[in-house]
């Protein structure tokens, strides 16, 4: 791909032009840099040193987070890393500014410590941040000290709200899901709009107990979310939203569906346990309608799918995306049908189309992990005693066939982006994650035993650049890469690479040290929005592990209606 350095006519920074071609059409493109490890953390004197793929707005605006190393600085906690939640404004060539971060006060409702003028701190951001594809409003999910003291009905000082969704509208930090909804203050509850939704056997005053995965963020202050919860002595998930502006601030909790309550649409009989959610995974939203993957059962999947909601329409009726069982585009065996599908559902910002992975078939390929060289230390070190104390610890399977596909809700048809055969040996990526004994609440899943998880990864712009879908895939050579293909509503359009590992990192930062390869890449659902795409890249020699590669950075391209020309 050829390529030149250029200065952008409105930016303060440098940015790299590409251009690539399919049979469809041509798409020219700029590459920014959001940040990378010469950049200054907001308000520190760390640089940045890791990311989390990153989320993008059609207008250029990026959030992502991202902390520095340990030990640097001086002064209380110099030795503890700077993290948060950051955000750049690239269509406006803003700066690096930080939305929350790690020691930052935890907005209200908080009584705890006010008599001393201090605020509970949050103390981790567990999931990647993300933001409404139409403004600059951003959703995270934050865990923190606790928020809330109070006394419980047997008449015991207790504490709560460690966990939240939290947004910044007109930018304003708020909250917008907490875990203090049964809290009981003279005798009634003291924030009803934050307690679970009343439904079937759930019981008036129900708190909210966890919100795994990433909130959801549209229509400026519209959040969408999961969340845990106990009923009856039993453990439920289940998708929820809430106006966070709505009602002066105190517009309740609405639910999508929840497990053991809502029905899986098309599954009879109509109303038995078997035909009635058992898990959810967190959603995704684009304009009014919300998207998420929803079974019967998690671990051996027979009914669900993927499910779309309009959050206007009352009540709230979910709308079949695709389901196991639906034949498998392009694919001449009649029985070639969906077994099952990735929770990373991606839907463009007016809600018609929506990109996901799929898996169908019984045949399956042998892979071999290996422990991560890199991030927090006793993570690493419980994987490899797992790994020598167990031989098949880091050896998996993954189905032999797989894809991506998108699904055009109005038009009412589905087109492939990319299968593996051919060019693409795997689209699932592993990551050892979790809580190991002994270890405080740190990173991903802090709530959820240490473990071998897989995610897949894609995202589709359903404006400006009009059905493009950018995928991440592990091609026959071994190489990952970031591949982009327009299909809708041509339904034409050849897949083409973008970025792959091993390329010069200089093709998209002019910082990166000289004869620098890319390294590995990141992209998430929300990371191409309108002509914006944005990624993670981390260059450095081959096999080096991100913190010590020596260079990384967060990266948008701008796609633009012409070759640009050099100042």
């Amino acid at each position: 791909m050829e390529s030149r350095t250029i200065l952008a006519a409105a930016a303060a920074f440098m940015c790299v032009a590409g251009a690539s071609s399919s049979n469809a059409r041509d798409l020219i493109y700029e590459w920014y840099t959001v940040a990378n490890n010469g950049d200054l953390i907001p308000e520190t004197t760390k640089t940045f040193n890791s990311y989390n793929q990153p989320a993008v707005n059609g207008d250029g605006m990026v959030v992502f987070r991202a902390r520095s190393k340990g030990g640097e600085g001086q002064g209380p906690g110099a030795a503890q890393p700077a993290r948060g939640i950051y955000l750049r404004d690239l269509g406006e060539s803003g700066p690096i500014m930080t939305v929350f971060k790690r020691g930052g006060m935890v907005p209200e409702p908080v009584n705890l410590d006010e008599a001393q003028g201090k605020q509970p701190g949050f103390n981790e951001f567990p999931s990647i941040p993300r933001i409404d594809s139409g403004s600059d409003t951003i959703a995270t999910r934050g865990q923190s000290t606790p928020v809330w003291g109070y006394t419980d009905s047997n008449g015991l000082e207790a504490r709560t709200g460690t966990a939240g969704v939290y947004v910044n509208p007109r930018g304003v930090p708020t909250t917008a899901a907490s875990m203090v909804g049964d809290v009981m203050q003279d005798g009634v509850l003291a924030f009803p709009y934050f307690q679970v939704p009343v439904h079937g056997d759930v019981a008036p005053g129900t708190g909210f107990d966890q919100f795994p995965g990433s909130p959801a963020v549209t229509e400026r202050k519209t959040i969408v979310f999961k969340g845990n919860f106990s009923s009856g002595g039993r453990g439920r998930t289940g998708i929820f939203y809430r106006d966070v502006l709505a009602a002066r601030g105190r517009a309740p909790v609405e639910l999508i569906a929840a497990s053991g309550y809502t029905d899986i649409p098309g599954c009879e009989p109509v109303g038995e346990a078997q035909c009635k959610f058992g898990s959810t995974a967190p959603p995704s939203a684009g304009g009014k309608y919300v998207v998420f993957v929803g079974y019967d059962n998690e671990a051996t999947p027979t009914v669900g799918g993927i499910y779309r909601a309009h959050l206007v329409r009352k009540p709230i009726r979910l709308e079949t995306v695709v389901k196991i069982g639906d034949p498998v585009p392009g694919e001449t065996d009649p029985n070639a049908t969906f077994k099952a599908f990735s929770e990373a559902v991606s839907v463009t910002s007016n809600g018609r189309v929506v990109l996901f992975w799929g898996t169908w078939g019984d045949e399956q390929v042998p892979v071999e992990l290996a422990c991560a060289s890199d991030g927090n230390q006793q993570r690493r070190a419980y994987c490899l005693e797992q790994a020598a104390g167990d031989p098949d610890f880091n050896r998996k399977s993954v189905p032999l066939h797989q894809g991506f596909f998108v699904r055009d809700m109005q038009l009412g048809r589905t087109a492939v982006i990319a299968k593996t055969g051919g060019e693409f040996r795997d689209f699932i990526y592993w990551n050892f994650s979790g809580r190991v004994p002994g270890m405080p609440g740190e990173g991903d899943d802090i709530e959820e035993p240490a473990r071998w998880r897989t995610a897949t990864f894609g995202a589709v712009s359903g404006n400006g650049v009009p059905s493009v879908s950018a995928i991440k895939a592990r091609s026959v050579d071994g190489e990952d890469g970031i591949y982009l293909r327009d299909v809708l509503p041509s339904n034409v359009g050849d897949l083409f690479t973008l970025l792959k590992t091993g390329m010069p990192g200089a093709a998209v930062d002019p910082e990166t040290p000289a004869g620098a390869p890319i390294t590995s890449v990141g992209i998430e659902r929300d990371g191409f929005r309108g002509d914006w795409l944005a990624v993670t890249l981390a260059m450095g020699v081959e096999g080096d592990s991100e913190e010590d590669a020596g260079w990384a950075g967060t990266y948008a391209a701008r796609f633009i209606d012409e070759e640009p020309v050099t100042p």
